[in-house]
């Protein structure tokens, strides 16, 4: 069963760094894109002799730390390219190049030097939640990935909780995941209260998901729901959720500023085998666009459903369209630097490929308007 596990969450990738790959590399060619990381995180700190290290243990406070990492001039749209276990090569892989720890002081006065850039998107930050089996390393990779591969512009924070980083813990993670989720807002307010801070977006993953609903739930439940008229978009990716917990959550959430994104995908092998072991309750992930509770829901809470069945991202289990897919990370990028109109557009789109293209046929919200098509 293990074994089982292992290779269905991981979709097949045999390769998994530890964290060497957090130690700073010199003499960076100039050729290479770099990606600021920002990590608010409830992970505890390392020994006293490696501090800017995290463990899989639980911080019973937030603590925070800030990287850089540089991106090969040859990389792939949607992979990481791994040293796999080899001596780092920037011209070839992902490397970091700068680790520092900060104290909260330290965390918002980065915020604010960030907030304060003449450049495009300086005052956006985007909070990504990674999913369950997710080491602290991948989780940071991941992000840069994704912050590179979408254009997004803006400071890039993680929200990185303590995975145990093995498929076969999976409720050991759920614990995990859910004794984050005061924390998750705390960082949420303290973000919000930054003055050059003007926008947060959210992007959570998997099971992700569960802490960034939970933490939102709580939020609207304390009386900041819109944390100052800062929430942004929320796009939740393969939510590793209980379909009914989730209706439940968004009966307390209610309607947001801006439709609700969730990207669902009927293929996502990692889904079906949570449902599983959930005792077949189904996930909010795999509830498709010709499924009628789609269609009610979406009109109900103010949600877009994007349907990425069709959508073929190359890897065995499915549950990462989001970031692996290039059509859909440039959406998402797309939809962060362009938000206006997804306040009024609300429904179920579907993903089609065409031609032996991937094409996303949804609403301009979602895609630049040249490529929109409903």
């Amino acid at each position: 069963m293990a074994i089982f596990l292992a290779g269905i969450m991981s979709g097949g990738c045999a390769y998994r760094p530890g964290n060497e790959v957090l130690i700073p590399v010199a003499n960076i060619p100039a050729s290479t894109d770099k990606v600021d990381v920002l990590v608010a995180t409830t992970r505890e700190r390392g020994s006293k002799d490696d501090p800017d290290e995290f463990t899989v243990e639980r911080s019973k406070q937030l603590n925070f730390a800030s990287l850089t990492v540089s991106i090969p001039p040859a990389h792939v749209t949607g992979e990481i390219e791994w040293p796999n276990g080899g001596p780092p090569d920037p011209a070839l892989h992902f490397v970091t190049t700068r680790r520092t720890s900060l104290g909260e002081d330290g965390f918002i006065d980065e915020l604010r030097q960030r907030g304060r850039r003449s450049t495009e998107q300086a005052g956006d930050v985007l909070v990504f939640i990674h999913g369950y089996n997710t080491r602290y390393e991948e989780a940071v990779y991941w992000l840069a990935q994704i912050v590179h591969d979408s254009g997004f512009k803006g400071t890039a924070v993680l929200f990185a909780w303590p995975s145990r980083g093995k498929a076969p813990l999976y409720l050991a993670d759920r614990e995990a995941s859910t004794y984050s989720r005061d924390y998750f807002e705390r960082a949420l307010l303290k973000i919000s209260k930054v003055p050059e801070v003007k926008e947060i977006n959210i992007l959570a993953h998997s099971m992700g998901n569960w802490l960034a609903v939970e933490g939102l739930r709580q939020a609207k439940m304390n009386g900041h729901g819109d944390f100052g008229g800062k929430l942004g978009e929320v796009i939740l990716a393969s939510p590793d959720l209980d379909a009914n917990v989730f209706r439940t959550q968004l009966d307390v959430i209610g309607k947001l500023p801006r439709p609700m994104t969730v990207l669902v995908s009927g293929d996502d092998k990692a889904l079906a085998l949570s449902t599983w072991l959930a005792g077949d309750v189904e996930r909010a992930g795999m509830i498709t666009a010709d499924d009628a509770r789609a269609v009610a829901a979406a009109e109900r809470y103010n949600l877009k459903v994007v349907d990425l069945t069709a959508v073929d991202d190359g890897k065995g289990n499915h549950h990462s369209k989001y970031s692996k897919s290039a059509p859909v990370i440039a959406a998402i990028g797309s939809k962060l630097k362009n938000p206006t109109a997804s306040t009024t557009q609300v429904g179920v789109v579907t993903a089609v490929t065409n031609a032996g293209d991937t094409l996303l046929k949804v609403p301009a919200s979602i895609l630049p308007a040249a490529n929109a098509a409903q």
